[in-house]
């Protein structure tokens, strides 16, 4: 697999691999500029009305450790009702509801903890009459601050907001004379995310097939990759579309969980102990060995070595990515993971929370502290080599390692089972699972994401570089792409 940008390296998925790489290497990504779009609105004091359109300009982003967000049916959702205008006192009113139309919640840092900040929406111009004569002003705001310009009115609502739910209403005020008869504004919305650089919306890409998929591998500078699912099926997106591959072999009644890549050559496992191979031109069968079902395949970064993992402890090494012979694991779980940052250092777990290290010659127990079926793995680290590994499992079953020694369970923000994960960075890493559930890690605490999925999600991979780009693979053949 490839190593990933950030020192972010992939272990694996449930059928799917676990890829630990070095970071010495890699290149620090670029982040390009982020675009928020202002939400335009329009009040129309003889028709009691308010109206929120879509966005029309552009400009750049808010506070640090905060996100800046428009985009009027695209991130939020605002919404009038109660709208009223009493001439006597010379205010108009409405009350006014934020619905977080995002993947994260807003307002808070963790995903459970409120931000004192809340949820601001805040004028980036205006009032500005469009119709008659005067000067309309903000007459209630909660506070006055400096957001893209100085002395701006806003209104604040409580955090957290989880995604796709609405705030509380709020009364909005403003002094308009009677000889206006339309205003407008321009406004936009502050808040912390707990991964303020992640994920903002997953959507779901056209699927060529119904048939559950297991495993997927992205690459990262171009976004094409492969999927792979049951009954033989292959899926390629060359970038934008993803298609059916006809391989010419005979995979009707072969499901195929896992896949590793590298360049143009692909290797993929499955039932019976089929591997199959892709040269960059032709598709061919690889002889195994075994007839257990294989679940997981990686590649030894920097070399051509791959280890294949799959039902009753079977443990397969290549040297050269063409011949397989089997290795000694000393258990009989199945295992769903593999991977690691160097062919004397590889890791592989499994049912019941078995987990296993190599060490070059011999394959021994980890104690992982728990007893739920792990499905999927990811590691991280820096300049100096692997810092952190992730493994995921049955019940949101979440364990970390420094070391891939010592083992502790971390607080999962779900009790659905997990069978995938990607980690972009030490502090940022994401994780897939039943019903559609997503959840994120930023370095402090895990949350949950909106996938506007029920689909059970198998696995998940993301771009090498920025801005963020992820898919995530599930049942029915459910493709989701996540972007900012």
């Amino acid at each position: 697999m490839n190593a990933r940008n950030q020192c972010a390296i992939a272990l694996g998925r449930v059928a799917a691999v676990l890829g630990l790489a070095a970071c010495s290497d890699l290149q620090q990504p670029v982040a390009p500029p982020v675009a928020d779009q202002m939400i335009t609105c329009t009040a129309n004091v003889q028709a009691r009305s308010l109206r929120c359109d879509a966005p029309t300009v552009q400009l750049t982003p808010g506070l640090a450790l905060s996100v800046t967000l428009g985009g009027q049916g695209t991130y939020v959702q605002l919404a009038s009702s109660n709208v009223s205008y009493n001439a006597g006192t010379t205010t108009f009113s409405a009350d006014v509801t934020v619905k977080n139309l995002t993947a994260q919640p807003m307002g808070t840092p963790d995903g459970s903890n409120p931000a004192p900040d809340g949820v601001r929406v805040f004028f980036h111009s205006g009032p500005t009459v469009t119709d008659g004569t005067g000067t309309v002003t903000v007459s209630n705001a909660d506070g006055i601050g400096t957001f893209t310009g100085t002395n701006q009115p806003y209104f604040q609502y409580a955090g957290p907001l989880a995604p796709n739910a609405t705030s509380a209403p709020k009364t909005w005020r403003w002094t308009v004379p009677v000889t206006v008869n339309t205003f407008t504004f321009e406004v936009l919305i502050q808040t912390i995310l707990p991964q303020d650089q992640g994920v903002l919306r997953w959507l779901p890409d056209s699927s060529p097939t119904t048939r559950r998929l297991n495993a997927l591998e992205m690459e990262g500078q171009s976004g094409r990759g492969y999927a792979v699912g049951d009954s033989g099926t292959v899926l390629y997106y060359d970038g934008s579309t993803w298609s059916l591959v006809n391989t010419g072999l005979s995979l009707g009644n072969i499901n195929l969980y896992g896949l590793a890549k590298i360049a143009d050559t692909v290797w993929v496992v499955g039932d019976s102990g089929k591997i199959v191979f892709f040269n960059g031109s032709s598709w061919s069968f690889q002889t195994s060995g075994v007839t257990a079902a294989l679940f997981a395949i990686a590649k030894v970064e920097g070399s051509h070595s791959l280890f294949a993992v799959g039902a009753g402890g079977v443990i397969l090494f290549s040297a050269n990515g063409t011949t397989w012979s089997p290795q000694t694991s000393g258990v009989t779980d199945t295992l769903f993971v593999t991977g690691g940052p160097a062919a004397n250092n590889w890791f592989a777990a499994g049912q019941g929370g078995t987990a296993l290290h190599w060490d070059g010659s011999t394959w021994s127990p980890l104690a992982t502290n728990t007893t739920a079926s792990l499905h999927g793995g990811t590691g991280a680290g820096d300049s100096t080599g692997l810092t952190d590994i992730w493994l995921v499992g049955t019940g949101g079953t979440i364990i970390h390692s420094s070391n891939g020694a010592v083992w502790s369970a971390q607080t999962s923000p779900t009790a659905e089972d997990l069978f995938g994960i990607q980690a972009l960075s030490p502090v940022s890493a994401m994780a897939v699972g039943s019903a559609g559930t997503i959840v994120q890690w930023n370095g402090i605490a895990w949350s949950a994401m909106w996938s506007g999925s029920t689909a059970n999600l198998n696995a998940i991979d993301c771009r090498e570089v920025l801005p963020i780009e992820c898919w995530a693979v599930g049942t029915g053949g459910a493709l989701l792409h996540g972007t900012r």
